[in-house]
C-alpha cells in the first residue's frame, strides 16, 4: 500500500465526467527491422516479460473512509494485461492528420476508476512499417518528468539488448479493507500535518519577506490566479469542457529551436512561452477576443523531482507558478523580450516562495475543500480556478533514441489534460532531435487543432532570421 502525495490526490479527485485526468504518451515505432515482421502477439509477450519495469500499471486506488487522507494504491489482485493492452487500427490513408484524428476519439473516453488507471491503444495501419502506442495514464500516477524516466525503463538503450528471458512470477499484496485503511490514515495523517505545518508556515514567512524586499525594491511579482479573471481581461480558454477532444502534434527540429533561441540570447523556454503567445493571440483575434487587453496569466509545471539515482518516479513532484504571456504585444521581439522577463520574475519567485507553492499546500488540503473549489469553477462557469487562462509545459525526453527489441521509437509524444476552467493544453516534449509541439484542446473551443498549429509554425517562423548564421570555413579554421 503507498499514499499518493498531495498533489497526486488533487488531480485523483479532480476527475470528473468530460473533465478526465488521464495523460496522453505517444510511442511511434518503426517495425520494418523486425525479423518476419510485425507481429501483435509477439509484442504482447514483450509486454508481459518488461511489466515488472512499471510496477504502477499493476496498482489501482482506493479512497479512505471519510476523505480522511489521501487515496492510496494498492496491487490489483484481478489485473488482466489484455484489459489495458488494446489492438486498433489507423483509417486510411494511416498519415498524422488521420492518426491525430483517432489520438482524439481514443482519449475523450474516461478510464474505470476501479482498475489500473492506463490503458494503451497498439494502433497499426500507419504509413512507413511504424505502430503506434497510444497510452494513457492518469496524471495521480506521476507528473510528466516521473513517467519520462518511468517510461525510459521500459524500453531499451540499443537494439541488440537482450529481451528479458523470463515472466516475472508476481504475487499481489493483500488488499486492505476499509477499517484497516481509516486506521492507517488516522495513523498517517498528523505525520502529515507535522511535516507539512512547518514547511508552509516556512513558506509563508518567506513569501512575506519576499513581498517586503520586492516592495522595498521596486522589483516586480509575477501575476497570480485571480488576476487571470480580473476585470478587463477576457480569454476564450477559460470554460467548462466538454466530452469531446481535440488533440495534434507538430514535429520541429530541436537544433533550429536551439539556434533561434540562441541567436536571440533566450531559453528556449522563453522562445516556447513568446511563440505561443503569438499563436494565442492570432487565436483569439480569429474568434473575437482582444489580446491587447493585457497578458494571459499562464501556469507553468516546475519540476522538483530528485537526481535520478534518487528518484523511484512515483507521484507528482511538482510545483507551479504563474507567468504572464505576453500576447498583448503584436510585435514578435517585443514578445519575446517580454516572455524571457517574465520567466526571470518567475524564476526569482518559486525560489523565494519555496514551502508555500500549491504542491506542499496541497498536502493538507481535505476533498471536501476541492469539491467546493469544483463548484466554484462550475458557478463560474470556468472562469476560475487554479490552473489560470491555460496551461504550458516543456519538459525534456531522452536525448538519444531508445528500443523495443528491434523496433526502433522514432518519436515519443506527451501530453498533459484539460479540465474545467482550463479548456486548453500546450505541451512541448523533445525527444532524440525533435522538438515535439503538442495541443490538446475541448472540441468546441477547437474543432480544428491544425488552424491553431498553423499559426504556431508562423510565430516561430516569424524568429527564424534570428538564428546565428554557420560559421564561414574560414572563420572556422580562425578559432
Amino acid at each position: 500500500m503507498r499514499r499518493m502525495d498531495g498533489l497526486s490526490a488533487f488531480l485523483f479527485h479532480e476527475e470528473r465526467s468530460g473533465a478526465v485526468m488521464h495523460t496522453l504518451k505517444i510511442s511511434i515505432l518503426d517495425t520494418s527491422n523486425i525479423p518476419g515482421g510485425w507481429n501483435y502477439e509477439r509484442f504482447r509477450d514483450s509486454v508481459a516479460r518488461r511489466l515488472h519495469l512499471l510496477p504502477m500499471f499493476r496498482w489501482k486506488a482506493l479512497k479512505v473512509p471519510f476523505g480522511l487522507h489521501h487515496p492510496v494504491w494498492v496491487d490489483d489482485p484481478d489485473f488482466d494485461l489484455d484489459y489495458h493492452l488494446r489492438r486498433i487500427a489507423c483509417p486510411a490513408p494511416g498519415d498524422r492528420k488521420a492518426f491525430c484524428e483517432l489520438v482524439s476519439e481514443v482519449y475523450a473516453w474516461p478510464l474505470d476508476m476501479t482498475k489500473p488507471l492506463w490503458l494503451c491503444w497498439v494502433v497499426e495501419g500507419l504509413e512507413n512499417n511504424e505502430v503506434a502506442l497510444v497510452t494513457l495514464v492518469h496524471h495521480a500516477y506521476a507528473d510528466g518528468s516521473g513517467a519520462a524516466r518511468l517510461l525510459e525503463k521500459f524500453y531499451l538503450t540499443g537494439s541488440q539488448t537482450p529481451e528479458p528471458e523470463g515472466y516475472e512470477n508476481w504475487q499481489p499484496e493483500r488488499t486492505p479493507g476499509k477499517l484497516e485503511l481509516l486506521v492507517r490514515a488516522l495513523i498517517d495523517l498528523p505525520k502529515t500535518w507535522y511535516t507539512t505545518f512547518s514547511k508552509v508556515r516556512q513558506g509563508l514567512a518567506n513569501v512575506r519577506e519576499m513581498k517586503k524586499t520586492y516592495a522595498e525594491s521596486g522589483r516586480e511579482l509575477p501575476p497570480t490566479a485571480g488576476d487571470a479573471f480580473s476585470s478587463g481581461r477576457d480569454s476564450p480558454f477559460n470554460i467548462m469542457v466538454g466530452r469531446g477532444r481535440t488533440f495534434v502534434f507538430e514535429t520541429f527540429p530541436l537544433d533550429d529551436i536551439k539556434a533561434i533561441s540562441k541567436g536571440a540570447g533566450v531559453t528556449i523556454n522563453d522562445l516556447f512561452v513568446a511563440a505561443t503567445a503569438g499563436a494565442y493571440r492570432k487565436f483569439m483575434l480569429s474568434r473575437g477576443f482582444n489580446p491587447d487587453a493585457g497578458p494571459l496569466v499562464t501556469a507553468i509545471p516546475v519540476s522538483k523531482r530528485p537526481p535520478l539515482e534518487e528518484d523511484d518516479m512515483i507521484g507528482n513532484m511538482t510545483s507551479s507558478d504563474y507567468l504572464a504571456m505576453p500576447v498583448h504585444l503584436a510585435d514578435p521581439v517585443e514578445r519575446l523580450r517580454a516572455a524571457s522577463h517574465a520567466g526571470n520574475v518567475m524564476k526569482d519567485h518559486i525560489k523565494a516562495s519555496e514551502g508555500a507553492d500549491i504542491s506542499t499546500i496541497l498536502e493538507i488540503i481535505p476533498p471536501f475543500l476541492i469539491r467546493l473549489l469544483d463548484w466554484m469553477v462550475e458557478y463560474k462557469d470556468g472562469k476560475f480556478g487554479v490552473w489560470g487562462n491555460a496551461a504550458i509545459s516543456n519538459v525534456p525526453g531522452p536525448r538519444q533514441p531508445l528500443y523495443l527489441g528491434a523496433m526502433r521509437l522514432n518519436n515519443w509524444i506527451s501530453m498533459g489534460m484539460v479540465a474545467n476552467g482550463l479548456g486548453l493544453n500546450t505541451t512541448v516534449w523533445s525527444y532524440a532531435g525533435k522538438f515535439n509541439l503538442c495541443i490538446l484542446a475541448d472540441k468546441k473551443l477547437l474543432p480544428d487543432g491544425w488552424e491553431l498549429l498553423a499559426y504556431f509554425r508562423e510565430a516561430f517562423a516569424e524568429y527564424e532570421h534570428l538564428q546565428e548564421p554557420p560559421a564561414a570555413a574560414g572563420d572556422a579554421a580562425a578559432l
